[in-house]
């Protein structure tokens, strides 16, 4: 065992590749359920589409976000107080593979207690498959040392995008293609859409696996105090944190914020298109392949721009090509051609493309914001920090979709709903300008106010 990691990977030496493995059981969630396949299929199908649905699945995906800041803190601290992640983890796995699974039993045509049973099951998927990827990622540290954690951190994205890719490929050619559905799936009863509930229960079970059998085991401890107090706990030592470097709390308000709205623009994105152009599910999959792929190539390229201008200016690049895209795309109207068939349209064509530039700055938003942290952060609290980031982006997550929902409600247009993300992105870029872009200006900083 080293003195940076708490496990003993030598005696485990399959520990990181487990870790690294379950990244496609959380993938697959949001690539089928959460972004492609079933959220446009329940706001289109079950709940009849339209704004109303917009604002229902906006609803939803906002409770889940209130339950994950509520819970999040709560049982993360937890896990770290008292030991045994992989209980923990294995339990919140558990919860949102059951929940996945019964997605298969949502239906058109349900009555008004069936809608809110299915509400309150997309709602346990979403607090089970999150909780689980806090405690997924709260074991990295105890597997990986300062110098190998970027990587580990960095090679189960690629993983998970690279699943992604593959997944939506095969769920084409099994379910989508050809006169039959794999495994005799009726297409008229929309299973071939209801499939990918079970399909990612499947993949959670499946993943974590290796991550409970093939990594150390994680001692239980009693807790010196009680479990409220070591929550209050902290949150107190996260403000004090805040307080005591406001130059990075800037940094980790203004990413909270702007990752709301790309939050935004994934959840919604697919659900929009295919209230737009109607398209059905084999389409929202192959515009979910260009997606990816598109985020995938930004993640690569943006990672290399960082090399050569730095965190901030990717970063500031990234949300400019997002606020510019995001206005572009949500001021494409429906055509009125009678061509028929996937983009045959010349608005299709430009939704597609300008979705094809929005994942370009995806991908680097996101990288990016991780290497600012590591690069403005004191080289001893930089775990604290991300922490604290991760701790924030739950405690806001659940405002976008609930603005959504709101702005969709009482303006009856989806299109005026979606225009949050440009906006939230907006705000987050604005705040972006005021953020130091190293620790030595950082420092530089603070003894120039001490001075005066």
């Amino acid at each position: 065992m080293t003195s940076d990691t708490l496990y003993d990977t030598k005696a485990y030496p399959f520990a990181r590749k487990a870790w690294i493995a379950f990244a496609p059981g959380i993938e697959t969630t949001n690539v089928l359920l959460l972004y492609f396949i079933f959220a446009p299929y329940m706001t289109q199908t079950v709940l009849g589409g339209g704004a109303n649905a917009q604002a229902i699945w906006g609803l939803v995906t906002a409770i889940g976000g209130i339950s994950i800041a509520l819970l999040g803190p709560t049982f993360g601290t937890i896990a770290d107080t008292v030991g045994g992640q992989k209980r923990f983890l294995a339990i919140f796995v558990a919860i949102g593979a059951v929940s996945s699974a019964l997605l298969w039993f949502a239906v058109p045509g349900l009555p008004m207690a069936g809608l809110i049973i299915l509400a309150a099951i997309s709602v346990t998927l979403m607090i089970g498959v999150e909780l689980a990827g806090i405690t997924y990622s709260a074991l990295l540290p105890k597997l990986g040392t300062p110098a190998t954690i970027g990587r580990l951190s960095g090679t189960a994205i690629a993983l998970g995008i690279t699943w992604g890719l593959l997944l939506l490929g095969f769920y084409i050619f099994a379910f989508l293609l050809g006169e039959d559905a794999a495994f005799g799936l009726d297409r008229t009863a929309y299973e071939h859409s209801r499939i990918s509930g079970p399909i990612a229960a499947a993949a959670l079970i499946l993943f974590v696996q290796p991550l409970i059998w093939l990594t150390p085991p994680t001692p239980r401890r009693r807790a010196s105090l009680p479990i409220a107090g070591i929550v209050r706990g902290v949150i107190k030592n996260a403000i004090g944190a805040m307080r005591r470097e406001p130059a990075i709390a800037r940094f980790v308000i203004a990413r909270v914020i702007y990752q709301d709205g790309i939050g935004v623009a994934l959840t919604f994105g697919s659900i929009y298109a295919a209230s737009l152009f109607g398209w059905d599910t084999q389409e929202l999959a192959v515009f979910g392949i260009c997606v990816l792929g598109s985020a995938a190539a930004g993640a690569f390229v943006g990672g290399r721009i960082d090399d050569r201008i730095g965190a901030k200016g990717t970063i500031l690049i990234a949300l400019a090509i997002l606020m510019t895209g995001f206005v572009v795309l949500l001021s494409i109207e429906p055509s009125t051609s009678v061509n028929e068939g996937f983009l045959a349209t010349t608005e299709e064509r430009s939704f597609l493309l300008v979705a094809l530039l929005l994942g370009l700055g995806i991908g680097p938003a996101g990288g990016s914001g991780r290497t600012m942290m590591s690069r403005i952060a004191p080289k001893e609290h930089v775990g604290q920090w991300f922490g604290i980031m991760a701790l924030a982006g739950n405690a806001v997550a659940f405002t976008g979709p609930a603005l959504v929902a709101l702005i969709t409600y009482v303006t009856d247009s989806e299109r005026y709903g979606l225009m949050v993300a440009p906006v939230i992105v907006g705000i987050g870029f604005i705040l972006m300008l005021r953020v130091r872009s190293d620790r030595g200006h950082i420092i530089a900083d603070r003894q120039g106010q001490a001075t005066t």
